[in-house]
């Protein structure tokens, strides 16, 4: 299968978006039920995590000379990427503020958990628009018949 590359950056997306996920509720629950686990290191794989992504995908926007980048079919999928990621980042704000006073009217979110919030609503844009862009150039050959 030829993959273009926005294909490319969608899969490489997602694939490190989920180890991050997996990585981040790991290192959370150790954090919780491992003593005398250090607090502080859990930034860190998240750090080298952001490098690392920063670096494959700046292997893979290298063009070569005279190939075409991207046409009309390519934008309008962005564009719907990007809808569907800002459509999931919303959702996740709505459940943040509204499932708490669903779940009891007097719960409030603790002041820790806020700076989870906002990493958390840039893995689910992340997720989002990597699972939109795949979905929507799929996965077989889409070759045209004359």
């Amino acid at each position: 299968m030829i993959m273009n590359r926005q294909q490319k950056i969608a899969l490489t997306v997602l694939i490190v978006s989920l180890f991050g996920l997996f990585l981040g509720i790991t290192l959370t629950l150790m954090k919780y039920y491992v003593p005398d686990f250090p607090k502080k290191d859990i930034a860190f794989p998240g750090f080298i995590l952001s490098l690392g992504m920063f670096f494959i995908i700046s292997r893979i926007l290298k063009t070569k000379k005279g190939e075409v980048v991207s046409d009309e079919r390519d934008k309008q999928i962005e564009k719907n990427a990007y809808l569907t990621g800002f459509g999931a980042v919303y959702l996740y704000v709505i459940l943040v503020s509204y499932l708490p006073i669903g779940i009891a009217p007097e719960a409030k979110i603790p002041t820790q958990w806020f700076p989870y919030l906002f990493p958390i609503a840039v893995l689910c844009q992340c997720l989002a628009m990597s699972i939109s862009t795949l979905i929507q150039y799929g996965w077989g050959p889409k070759g045209e018949k004359s």
